[in-house]
């Protein structure tokens, strides 16, 4: 073994390092296991007389051992800790007044806005100062000095503008972000952490100390001005498609319908700005330059373009590790030496985590990495093995199966699904990637110095970047274009990049692929499958004041209500994909309400900004929460209350008859308005509702009405004493954060248990274990 290759070892010690020191003191037993693995596994070759294609001599190993161990110490000394005077100490005793509470923090933006779904600008804010507003109260704002980084989500109009640098004050409710209430859900407290932020705010005002400061000249004017030009003639979404495939989408606010789209069939990539774009620059620059300059003017100019491609793109940490790659090429070239890739991408890499360590946590990071090393070690030898079809063909197979092998991992482990499409989409898309890539880094230069004839260029991209958009949208269409395969564990992981480790070092496993692919295989889907056909529970989700029921048994699932779009987006399901759920068997809506004039009815409409479809007739936010769902996964069957009509295009509806059937059990309506659901399935009694009023419970309770019940979901509202006596619950779950104190009473006294879905999380039954609550609390 060289020392190329020892050193290789080092950087690659470095990021295990790094990856294992989140584990707070673990991480140090985590690392001795590492490095004594190492020996056992030299030792049990050596024992066999074979040796190991990576051993090495005693000082480089103790120098592997020594750098795995600091990265881990070294990685806990720059994880966030909370300082005396972050802005989110503050915060409980902001909220522990009772009363409505307003702050006005003073800071410097540390990075440019960005959309979000819900229509608003986020962006990060370094705090100085903090004075809060205590309701109606006359008296003085308290000004204390604070410090911290916050994350602000501010009106989008406000936001315009904003820079990193410039300082604001802004009004609004800070918050603490909270724990994971259901099961698949994003942790928002440990991303803020790992952002080195313990707060946010909901920002009502922002205003800017002097308005000079967002007048003055920046490179964000520049991609303004390349953005706009970019979509004069194109318009969106075709325009910002095209800025997004040349400078990537942190870059440009590009339609979240047309970035979900490309994530569905795997193509995320496109979209994001990283080595490619860079090797487009260096080899386009190489190839101009060869025979009119020499070396050193050829590696200054190279570095200009891969410098302007960082500084108009933005620091991510994909473009930065292109970036250095790309200098690290430069530099072999002018010192007439032929670097070696796979140390180039590991010395990018270290230099990165150096820099910022927590980088090795962030998704971007990891996929970006994985998949240029997937480039490096396995796209030859997959094109050698396609050696039967045409070498343009070959090629065009070879690079996203190689950066999916690597990949597919870590995207099983972070977002549980598997893309089906993904390699016969990526090969048909390739060309047209390629040629808007370039076409728009081309348009973005012209623009830069000439707008008008940026847009002229651009425009030329017209049509292939529709009939890549048409492509991908096909794809997406498809059936199973993203196959849910739920949570996996870590073993699981460990043992998915150990098998892919195997095939690429050792000839052994090399000759046997097929093996380790049907094992890689079997080892996800045999576990799933035993679990699936024996499950049986019934998970009533967290969900602010909606009331959402999941029934799984025996591969089937059904669901009662969704929400609005966003509850159907960011909780129903993320929770449906945790668990594996590809379709859903039935379903039932409670929550629809019939707009004057008919039917809720979305076909052919045309939604306004402000949630309105041209007519009049506002849409109904329970009808878009479905949509939403059907969008990313079948509904086979949708019920709705006879009364309250729904139509929603491609989904079978059904009124919800007496009696009706739910996965071998029976629902009855027993009101409308507002609904009330009696389920009986597999010997569990449920009775689901809203704000229940006062006359239905004087008619419930009335004799032999009906049978006590194993559990009670509703909206948290008054339950009268006689009710509750009546149905004597088992359970009560309230869907809220702060039900009636006076029912809770009358149904702790009657021994019911009682959870709070706002409290506690989302709430589980499961055969034999009974109910749990996700954060353990009653």
């Amino acid at each position: 073994m060289d020392n190329a290759a020892r050193i290789g070892l080092l950087c690659l010690a470095y990021m295990v390092g790094l990856a294992v020191s989140s584990y707070s003191w673990w991480s140090w037993a985590i690392a001795g296991l590492l490095v004594g693995g190492w020996y056992l596994a030299e030792a049990w070759y050596r024992s066999r007389k074979k040796r190991l294609k990576f051993a090495f001599a005693w000082p480089w190993r103790m120098g592997w051992a020594l750098v795995l161990i600091l990265a881990s110490f070294y990685g806990q000394m720059r994880l966030p800790h909370l300082a005396s005077q972050d802005i989110s100490i503050f915060v409980n005793s902001i909220e522990g007044r009772g009363t409505k509470q307003f702050s006005t923090v003073r800071g410097v933006v540390d990075s440019y806005p960005q959309a979000t779904r819900s229509d608003r600008a986020q962006f990060w804010l370094q705090v100085n100062q903090l004075s809060q507003i205590q309701g109606d109260d006359p008296s003085p704002a308290s000004i204390r000095k604070v410090d911290g980084r916050l994350y602000v989500t501010a009106p989008l109009i406000s936001a315009t503008g904003l820079k990193p640098g410039v300082q604001v004050v802004v009004t609004g409710t800070l918050y603490k972000p909270m724990p994971v209430l259901n099961p698949g859900g994003l942790n928002f407290e440990n991303y803020l952490a790992r952002s080195g932020s313990f707060a946010g705010m909901r920002a009502n005002q922002l205003f800017l100390t002097d308005e000079e400061q967002i007048r003055t000249w920046d490179l964000a004017k520049i991609r303004q001005r390349i953005v706009a030009a970019q979509v004069r003639w194109l318009d969106v979404p075709i325009g910002p498609l095209v800025s997004a495939m040349a400078l990537g989408n942190e870059a440009v606010d590009l339609p979240f319908d047309v970035k979900d789209v490309f994530v569905r069939v795997g193509l995320a990539h496109a979209l994001a700005a990283s080595g490619f774009q860079v090797s487009l620059i260096v080899a386009a620059l190489m190839s101009f330059t060869k025979r009119y300059l020499a070396k050193k003017w050829q590696f200054g100019l190279g570095l200009m373009g891969i410098v302007a491609f960082v500084a108009m793109a933005g620091p991510q940490p994909s473009v930065l590790r292109a970036a250095v790659m790309g200098i690290a090429v430069l530099g072999g070239m002018l010192l007439s030496r032929q670097l070696r890739p796979l140390n180039s991408l590991l010395l990018a890499a270290v230099v990165l985590l150096v820099i910022e360590p927590l980088w090795i946590w962030d998704v971007g990071f990891q996929l970006s990495f994985l998949a240029t090393m997937g480039l490096v070690v396995s796209a030859t030898p997959i094109q050698k093995k396609l050696d039967f079809v045409p070498p343009v063909l070959a090629e065009a197979i070879a690079v996203p199966l190689a950066a999916t092998i690597w990949t597919l991992p870590i995207q099983l482990w972070t977002f549980k699904v598997v893309p089906l499409y993904s390699l016969p989409a990526n090969v048909i898309a390739a060309p047209f990637i390629t040629l808007i890539s370039i076409g728009g880094m081309v348009s973005a230069l012209v623009a830069g110095v000439f707008p008008l004839a940026g847009s002229a260029v651009a425009w030329l991209l017209l049509y292939p970047t529709k009939l890549l958009l048409a492509i991908v949208e096909l794809f997406a269409s498809l059936p199973g274009a993203n196959i849910a395969v739920g949570s996996i564990r870590l073993w699981q992981l460990l043992f998915l990049y150990a098998a892919i480790f195997l095939v690429w070092q050792l000839p052994w496993w090399q000759k046997r692929w097929r093996l380790v692919l049907a094992l890689s295989v079997l080892l996800i889907a045999v576990p799933l499958a035993v679990v699936k056909g024996q499950e049986f529970k019934i998970t009533a989700l967290a969900a602010r004041e909606e009331r959402i029921l999941v029934i799984q048994k025996n591969y089937q699932t059904a669901l009662i209500d969704t929400g609005d779009s966003s509850t159907a987006r960011f909780t129903v399901l993320p929770f449906l994909t945790n668990e594996a759920v590809n379709s859903l068997d039935q379903a039932i809506t409670l929550q629809t309400s019939k707009p004057p004039g008919g039917s809720v009815n979305i076909v052919n409409s045309i939604e306004g900004s402000d949630g309105s479809v041209a007519g009049g007739v506002a849409i109904d936010a329970a009808a878009k929460g479905w949509q939403t769902l059907h969008n990313n996964l079948p509904i086979n069957r949708l019920y709705h209350p006879p009364q309250k009509p729904l139509k929603i295009p491609g989904i079978n509806m059904s009124p919800l008859g007496k009696a009706q059937d739910l996965l071998g059990g029976k629902t009855n309506l027993l009101f409308a308005d507002p609904p009330l659901l009696d389920l009986e399935i597999g010997g569990q009694h449920w009775l689901i509702g809203g704000d229940i009023q006062i006359d239905q419970q004087r008619e419930l309770a009335m004799p032999d009405k009906l049978q006590p019940v194993q559990a009670i979901y509703w909206s948290g509202g008054v339950l009268t004493d006689t009710f509750i006596k009546a149905i004597r619950p088992q359970v009560a779950i309230a869907a809220t954060v702060t039900p009636n104190p006076e029912t809770i009473q009358h149904l702790e006294k009657l021994g019911a248990k009682v959870f709070i879905t706002g409290r506690d999380g989302a709430v589980q039954w499961t055969a034999g274990q009974g109910f749990q609550a996700l954060l353990g609390a009653e």
